[in-house]
C-alpha cells in the first residue's frame, strides 16, 4: 500500500511593489493511500483545509493590513 503526499504553496508580495515584503501561504495533504478511493479521502480534507483556510486568511488579511498601516 503506497502512500504520497501533496504540497501545495503560493507565495505573494505584500505591500509597495519596492518593498520586499512577503507572505506565503502553504497547504499540504499526507498520507493519501493510493489503494484506496482517492475522493473519499479528499472529501475529508477539504472540509477541513476550507474552515483552516478561513482562519489563515482572516490572520493574514489583519497582518498585512498592519504592515500597509506601519510603512504609510
Amino acid at each position: 500500500m503506497a502512500k504520497i503526499d501533496v504540497h501545495l504553496g503560493f507565495t505573494f508580495r505584500v505591500g509597495d511593489m519596492n518593498s520586499n515584503q512577503y507572505s506565503r501561504v502553504d497547504v499540504t495533504i499526507n498520507e493519501v493511500d493510493t489503494d484506496s478511493p482517492v475522493e473519499d479521502q479528499l472529501d475529508k480534507s477539504k472540509e477541513t483545509i476550507d474552515k483552516v483556510w478561513e482562519e489563515v486568511r482572516r490572520q493574514v488579511d489583519s497582518k498585512v493590513d498592519a504592515i500597509l498601516d506601519e510603512t504609510s
